[in-house]
């Protein structure tokens, strides 16, 4: 939503999917007995409850053959990739990936194994499936596979596992399954067990070895060194006895039944909670206030009024209060449709009336897709629109997803013969600089005192969250380059996910080295029609602020912002893309090293210093 002062937080891909599909499986009980079966029932229970375990097994032989599917395995319906044993799955990871799922769970005989080994897995299956596992090149996004996919995975956990301060909330939503049925959650004894052997060896060669694995022929996974002693194997059944206790209740806290009462709420429509939000006085008020913004559009309706809107058609897609389409008919267009999916067209409907225009505009009300396929809009058979204009800008200029809504319209109702039609504004384009920030400094000294412990909770914060805020210009520490752009006439939808190398040097002047400790992202918007006045805004550090100020993430504020010096560059890939729960929010994937440049036998070589990954979400 366009709020002015709205801060957003990041938010990883949820998954719904109900864990009551894994209460017949492993080690997980289908339901719990009420307080009164209970008592009813004690004396069986103290009678039984040593082989309730065993009971659970033999159901378990009963049950269909498990299917396991590696973790860098995008798909559960390629029969090649899935595996009869949890070994087999683990070593194809390593094998094909190079990816090491035991890296990244703790050790056998931690208290909370089960816990972090659930959180490990889903979290390890939402990236393989997001965004940020793809490569988006100038025609398409195309999958990442191999050593390419384990490196970013292996990149991603480090990052998102290292941090101990998670919030527990966010933690919480990874207990439930990304994949439904997944055996890998239906298994944590045996992936246990193998963490057991890699500790066992890491033990044995004095924790300083590596682990080897190899994979027997009877598919299991074979930890070289090991072996255990009988006061080693009781300790280890005493914890895990504990640990399945707590696994159970757990699951049986998140495990809803979909006839209970409690079920959980149906799932946004999010559509329809973005069209509402526009429905509030508030928002349009802000982007009228906006000055740079409205006397843009202002000025390059009207600077071009004989060249492009004169006795011309116009749409006006998210017309709000109809600013743009008055701005149209005064420039002298024969026809405006202005088109709004929100309860403010009621008003733009009685401000069309007011101004004296209602014979050249009609307000139309409705999802712009909707209305193309029903046939609504108010043109002739052979009508079709000169000027599409529209205002669809978001935070960091693809939030809320309503450009490819846009180029719906383009493609369905604009005039596509050569100079007869064109998008307003017609071009855009996304950049990057690097800026210091003194949040964390300000603990250092509060009113003569000292408040350092407030620095790790800030930074926290700092990293968990993606802030849409004013960067003053001389905090701005980097040039600022252009990242991709595109020519609105042409792009197609699958054209706004994007990765991009990118390059920052210090801006001149700055000294020797500065403190990089947030990326800003900001836009440029052209309207540049051949033939015709141009007229140009940006949203940059440099420029007087807009409503949309500037989107900013921190780059390491838990490990230590780190140090561009002259002559180094910060060099990597920049990625965003729609996210997957939420077409409307925005992923960001950024991989950065800084390093120098240096020229051995006439080749450049690059030489890296420090780097980095940066995960996280716009979002609303």
């Amino acid at each position: 939503v366009k709020t002015i002062d709205h801060k957003y937080t990041s938010k990883k891909n949820q998954n719904t999917t109900k864990l009551t599909t894994m209460a017949r499986k492993k080690s997980i009980p289908e339901s719990c007995p009420s307080d009164e079966e209970s008592d009813d029932d004690s004396n069986s229970n103290e009678n039984d409850s040593d082989n309730d375990d065993d009971d659970n097994d033999e159901d378990i032989q009963e049950d269909d053959d498990l299917t396991f599917y590696p973790i860098c395995c995008r798909t559960t319906t390629d029969r090649l990739t899935s595996y009869s044993t949890l070994a087999e799955a683990v070593a194809y990871d390593l094998r094909q990936n190079t990816f090491d799922l035991l890296r990244h769970l703790p050790s056998a005989t931690n208290e909370q194994f089960f816990e972090k080994a659930i959180v490990c897995i889903n979290k390890s299956r939402t990236f393989v499936s997001s965004s940020a596992a793809t490569t988006t090149t100038t025609t398409a996004a195309v999958v990442v596979e191999g050593d390419e996919l384990g490196k970013r995975l292996t990149e991603y956990l480090d990052a998102a596992l290292g941090d101990n301060t998670s919030e527990e909330e966010e933690e919480e939503k990874y207990f439930r399954p990304f994949l439904t049925d997944d055996a890998f959650l239906l298994c944590m004894d045996d992936l246990q067990d193998l963490c057991e052997q890699r500790d066992d060896t890491e033990s044995s060669s004095g924790g300083g070895g590596e682990t080897t694995m190899t994979t027997a022929t009877n598919g299991d996974v074979v930890v070289a060194g090991g072996g255990a002693t009988n006061e080693k194997l009781q300790m280890r059944i005493t914890a895990l006895e504990e640990q399945l206790t707590r696994a159970k209740a757990c699951i049986t806290v998140l495990a809803v039944d979909e006839t209970d009462a409690t079920k959980q709420p149906a799932v946004r429509d999010n559509d329809t909670y973005y069209f509402n939000s526009y429905s509030h006085s508030s928002i349009h008020e802000v982007m009228l206030q906006d000055r740079v913004r409205t006397n843009a559009y202002r000025d390059a309706i009207l600077s071009n009024a004989t060249a492009l809107f004169k006795d011309k058609i116009v749409i006006d897609l998210g017309c709000g209060t109809g600013i743009l389409s008055l701005f149209a008919a005064k420039a002298g267009a024969k026809k405006v449709i202005a088109i709004d999916a929100s309860d403010i067209h009621t008003e733009a409907t009685e401000i069309v009336h007011l101004n004296g225009y209602s014979d050249v505009i009609t307000v139309v009300h409705g999802k712009v897709e909707d209305l193309i396929a029903q046939h609504k809009l108010p043109l002739g058979k052979d009508e079709k629109a000169n000027v599409i204009i529209s205002e669809w800008m978001g935070y960091a200029l693809f939030f809320e997803t309503m450009l490819p809504s846009v180029l719906t319209l383009r493609d369905a109702c604009m005039d596509q013969r050569d100079g007869m039609g064109t998008m307003f504004p017609n071009g855009c384009s996304i950049l990057l600089e690097g800026a210091t920030d003194l949040r964390l400094d300000f603990w250092d000294d509060v009113y003569g005192m000292d408040m350092n412990p407030m620095k790790t909770r800030v930074a926290k914060e700092m990293k968990n969250d993606m802030n849409v805020e004013i960067v003053q210009s001389d905090t701005v520490v980097t040039d600022r380059i252009l990242l991709k752009d595109w020519n609105l006439n042409k792009c197609s939808d699958k054209e706004l996910d994007f990765e991009v190398p990118f390059e920052l040097k210090i801006q001149e002047g700055k000294g020797d080295s500065v403190r990089l400790d947030k990326l800003v992202i900001s836009f440029d918007i052209a309207f540049d029609v051949p033939n015709t006045t141009p007229v140009y805004f940006s949203t940059g550090c440099q420029s007087e602020p807009t409503h949309w100020k500037q989107t900013t993430m921190c780059i390491d504020p838990l490990n230590g912002s780190p140090v561009l010096k002259a002559g180094e560059v910060m060099k990597g890939t920049f990625q965003m893309g729609k996210n997957n729960s939420n077409h409307r929010d925005m992923d960001f994937l950024i991989l950065w090293e800084i390093g120098s440049f240096l020229m051995k036998e006439d080749k450049s070589t690059f030489t890296r210093r420090c780097g980095g990954t940066i995960v996280n979400s716009l979002t609303a």
